[in-house]
């Protein structure tokens, strides 16, 4: 008898599901993997990429939020997986109110870390990519030694005082409220903040920003001064702590979700060619004697030494902007 959705640990962009479990999910929510466009460099003897980028969504929010930058990362040459986190994408209201009140910081981070495991079984090269949340997450496993690269958008290194205030001091309680709404593009999520789950999207948050300092990967970030949802001064801080080599790029006519904002296909174009710029220069491509899915899973990421601030050029002012106005994102 197959396990029900709500008793899995995470939804893998791994594994595919059937009919009657894609309709208990939002049908933008459906965790998705995506083959390269390959180059006759980075193919297998069996046709695959050797370098995966594993793309991570924000907080109530769906896969269909990194789909573009997931897109453009196909055309590069690396395959593309996008999980569904514990506790989001569920259809119905009820069943989302008491599953994201579930999610725990642990059981978030435990699904990132097995997607990786699942990746390097496959993979040379294991890269990530998150968006808001998941851009904590992210930076919380590169942190660990677990990637070989890493890009954020917005990474929730601090919330919005809102979203502070009810994570801080409310956040022992299960209750919702409404949320703000995007309503200038299409960005499915959640019509309400959890206070439960808010203190979890706190807690990942401090734990990111404390352990930028132990990351030594590449990593791209990308933010907008005009954010009103994580304040611009979260990609100083990756720019400024992380031990490794970092590119910061402003995307500043776009709001909070940069890849489904005005400036969502240079954005997503930036991280895809970040990426491919990684693999290649890493050398994740071998001879047929490459080593076993077993050595790949233990196998520790390249660290690299130097320094650069490649893209990251000072703010000239930029139109306000109404983008999602989430308390969390």
């Amino acid at each position: 008898m197959a396990t029900p959705l709500s008793a899995r640990p995470y939804l893998s962009g791994f594994e595919a599901l059937s009919a009657q479990e894609r309709a208990q999910l939002h049908p933008d929510a459906v965790p998705f993997q995506l083959a390269a466009a390959l180059t006759t460099a980075k193919e297998t003897t069996k046709g695959r990429s050797r370098g995966v980028v594993i793309c991570l969504h924000g907080f109530t929010a769906m896969p269909y939020g990194v789909g573009p930058v997931a897109r453009a990362i196909a055309q590069q040459g690396l395959d593309v997986v996008a999980p569904l986190l514990p506790g989001h994408g569920w259809r119905d209201r009820p069943v989302q109110e008491r599953e994201i009140a579930k999610i725990t910081p642990d059981r978030l981070l435990a699904a990132a870390r097995d997607e990786v495991r699942r990746a390097r079984e496959q993979y040379d090269f294991v890269a990530m990519y998150g968006d808001s949340m998941g851009g904590a997450i992210a930076l919380i496993l590169a942190a660990e030694g677990l990637l070989d690269a890493c890009a954020v958008t917005a990474p929730a290194l601090q919330l919005p005082f809102r979203g502070a205030v009810l994570a801080r001091y409310l956040g022992w309680l299960n209750f919702s409220i409404p949320k703000r709404l995007n309503r200038r593009f299409y960005a499915p999520c959640y019509e309400f903040e959890n206070a439960r789950a808010g203190r979890v999207l706190w807690r990942l948050s401090r734990r990111a920003k404390a352990g930028l300092e132990q990351i030594t990967c590449p990593v791209f970030v990308a933010h907008s001064h005009a954010d009103r949802t994580i304040a611009y001064q979260a990609a100083e801080w990756v720019r400024d702590r992380v031990a490794g080599p970092v590119e910061l790029q402003w995307f500043d006519r776009s709001g909070h979700v940069l890849p489904l904002d005005v400036e969502g296909p240079a954005v997503a174009t930036a991280i895809s060619q970040f990426f491919q710029q990684q693999f290649s220069q890493q050398q994740f491509f071998r001879p047929l004697e490459s080593p076993t899915p077993q050595s790949l899973a233990t196998a520790k990421p390249k660290q690299l030494e130097s320094k650069s601030r490649l893209g990251d050029q000072p703010w000239s002012g930029g139109p306000e902007t109404t983008a999602i106005d989430f308390a969390f994102s």
